[in-house]
């Protein structure tokens, strides 16, 4: 009963460079893939994914190359690592993606890298994106689903997997699902998060360095010129900007200076098109606050032109002293500076994470010597000398000591460098600005903490920002919040509860003989245990559809929940059993029987009855319905045929694309109308007898 709640997994070979602890991964992405669709691989940051999803390209669209979408600056690393497994890739950066080039002449199985990238429906990226995938396999790589909220996870799997995906597992609905903010443990089906073995990759060892007192005066001092700026008559706008130059503040006076500096080019540009007459551009704050991104900014709340007004252009008579106080602050000592200077004075390789350009200039100027290497977006170098990006990160690789310039050791970066690369001759990790998710933070970490690893322990440090920085931006709140999303929707450590617990379960119970059947238990509360799988049986080859242990009481209430079945199963394993005698078994039957009719009702209707049916759909049924009643009263069967299967599309759950595609054939005149009918994606199978068998039954009878 236990084995047979583990995710299904298909019996592929795998390919020879994956490690056995990979092996699992595959095996159940690519079952997901070829069942549903699509499939989320979510693996710990540093476990390496990318073989894992280089290995799926081999093995479902094998000599043909596959289109991997991954963030520009993962794009060569990507066609370098294909390449030697001899894995033949297309590659397209997110960038490109989001201008509406897509790689051409490609077929099957797509690759997102860092899908989290593509959580918000909103964005060009996400809607170029989409249409282009129906009808596609879908890999989404990325150790980090859920940035801000469980939509995050949502918008990901609907590029790939239809709403109704995991209708035979009671789920009808992905979005009335994580649209509630609820899990499942039938997500375990669409995301496979396999934990990596803590002894492939080094031990983090977390510290936290406090603000001294000097430091705390000087943001005390920054705050207080800021307040002196009025900024908006809006408080929507006037909030974001207020929290770009507190989050500037917190990270160096340089980043501060950079951050007024915009602000007065704003005032200008808003008093300009005061003169002209013309509205402020809301564009022209969003660039202005463009590196809140990360967090959660309602722009659909924002007015969509705003009135010239409503920024304070008296501001433009205070700006420029506020530019001299900060500006002056540069040259006093920094407490900020003088913590991470202590850090990096044992010479252990380090790698710096801020928030902003300005900053990694400032310490780049104020650490050396010796000289620092740094990286910003397209940018790097050492020291003051520009040097090739690609050049500079090769020096925190595997071997990078021998390439080094002599007394290289550090390397400051922005959170360009905190997607995917392989940087394992970090010993240590410092979060010298807190970025506003734990995603971030998990991203920058698993630089260092992943396979290859040169050190056995990884040291990772925060520096907590001074309590008047962190009573303005409440970023450490904010990220003890945030964290506990993933674990709402099943992901993380703090997710096993509730869809991975079934998979630890399977492996708990995997030694040792097994069989179906019954068997009484003399001892617990009395209640049965039972193992329910449901299969399709026609048309074509049957196939398990889901899998579920229930826990019935005497009273007919039932439950799933793992507290409780993991504690009856373990009551089983160690009490004595034996055969019910038939009268027992006869009422325990009785009682199975409900969840039984429950489960199958709620699949059965999920087929005509779509929980959160588009507008669109619902229009388009009514209109097929009446071309399926001329087409009836003319006996042309071809078109009914044709107009059937339109039909079948239409009434079930959609991905992200397929629900663009009915809103554009939507809004087509008959004509177009009739003829794109022919080119719509199969509506998949829907139909055929459900089965329910019971896979083990457990009385459990107190002694």
């Amino acid at each position: 009963m236990a084995r047979r709640l583990a995710p299904d997994e298909d019996a592929d070979p795998p390919a020879s460079w994956l490690r056995s602890e990979q092996v699992r991964s595959f095996r159940r992405t690519l079952h997901a893939l070829r069942r549903y669709g699509g499939a989320l691989l979510a693996d710990p940051v540093g476990s390496g994914k990318t073989f894992v999803a280089l290995a799926l390209a081999a093995a479902l669209n094998r000599t043909r190359p596959t289109a991997c979408l991954v963030p520009a600056g993962l794009a060569e690393q990507w066609r370098s690592t294909a390449a030697v497994l001899g894995v033949e890739v297309v590659t397209g950066s997110h960038q490109s993606v989001s201008r509406g080039r897509l790689p051409q002449r490609t077929r099957g199985l797509v690759v997102v890298d860092e899908s989290h990238h593509f959580r918000n429906p909103a964005t060009w990226r996400y809607r170029h994106l989409a249409p282009w995938l129906v009808g596609r396999p879908v890999l989404l790589v990325t150790a980090t689903p859920v940035v801000n909220r469980l939509d995050d996870l949502l918008h990901q799997l609907l590029l790939g997997i239809r709403d109704d995906a995991l209708a035979a597992d009671g789920v009808t609905s992905l979005k009335a699902l994580l649209g509630r903010g609820c899990g499942s443990p039938a997500l375990g089906r669409l995301v496979v998060e396999s934990p990596c073995p803590q002894k492939l990759r080094p031990e983090r060892r977390g510290l936290a360095t406090m603000p001294e007192p000097m430091e705390c005066e000087a943001a005390e001092r920054s705050l207080a010129s800021i307040e002196r700026l009025r900024l908006s008559r809006a408080p929507g706008t006037e909030a974001l900007v207020r929290t770009v130059l507190r989050r500037a503040a917190a990270s160096s006076p340089a980043a501060l200076v950079s951050a007024l500096r915009r602000y007065r080019s704003l005032l200008l540009h808003a008093r300009d098109a005061v003169r002209a007459g013309r509205p402020l551009e809301r564009a022209a704050i969003r660039r202005f606050t463009g590196e809140l991104e990360d967090q959660l900014v309602w722009w659909e709340l924002m007015p969509a032109g705003a009135d010239p007004s409503d920024l304070q252009l008296d501001d433009l008579d205070s700006i420029d002293e506020v530019i001299r106080e900060a500006t002056g602050a540069e040259e006093r000592p920094d407490g900020k500076v003088e913590r991470l200077r202590g850090l990096l004075a044992d010479g252990r390789p380090t790698l710096v994470f801020t928030a902003q350009r300005q900053t990694v200039r400032y310490l780049r100027d104020r650490l050396g010597p010796p000289p620092l290497a740094w990286c910003t977006g397209a940018r790097a170098g050492l020291a003051h000398c520009p040097m090739p990006r690609a050049s500079v990160l090769s020096w925190f690789r595997p071997g990078g000591d021998r390439t080094a310039p002599p007394g290289v050791r550090h390397l400051i970066v922005t959170d360009v460098a905190a997607e995917g690369l392989d940087l394992q001759r970090a010993a240590r990790v410092v979060h010298y600005d807190l970025p506003w998710t734990p995603m971030r933070m998990e991203q920058r970490e698993g630089r260092a903490l992943r396979l290859g690893s040169l050190h056995g322990e990884v040291e990772v440090v925060a520096f907590r920002p001074p309590p008047a920085i962190e009573g303005a931006l409440r970023i450490t709140r904010a990220l003890e919040i945030k964290a506990k999303l993933p674990a709402a929707a099943g992901l993380g450590t703090g997710g096993c509860g509730l869809w991975r617990w079934r998979s630890d379960l399977a492996d708990a119970y995997a030694e040792g003989e097994s069989a179906r059947g019954t068997a009484m238990v003399p001892r617990g509360p009395a209640g049965v245990l039972a193992g329910l799988e449901l299969y399709g049986v026609e048309p074509g080859p049957e196939r398990r559809l889901a899998s579920a242990l229930f826990w019935i009481e005497p009273g007919g209430e039932w439950t799933e929940e793992e507290r409780i079945v993991s504690t009856r199963l373990a009551e089983a394993a160690s009490a004595p059993s034996a055969d019910p005698d038939p009268a027992r078994l006869r009422e325990a039957l009785v009682l199975v029987a409900g969840p039984i009719r429950s489960r199958l009702s709620l699949v059965r209707g999920s087929r005509w009855a779509a929980p959160l049916a588009e507008p669109a759909a619902h229009r388009l049924s009514l209109r097929l319905h009446q071309r399926i009643r001329e087409a009836a009263r003319r006996r042309d069967l071809d078109a009914l045929a044709a107009l059937e299967r339109a039909l079948g599309f239409v009434g079930r759950g959609h991905t992200a694309g397929e629900s663009a595609l009915l809103e554009r054939l939507d809004a087509m005149p008959d004509g177009e109308f009739s003829r794109s009918l022919c080119r719509l994606p199969p509506a998949g199978h829907r139909g055929g007898a459900i089965e329910a068998r019971l896979g083990g039954l457990l009385l459990f009878v107190p002694g």
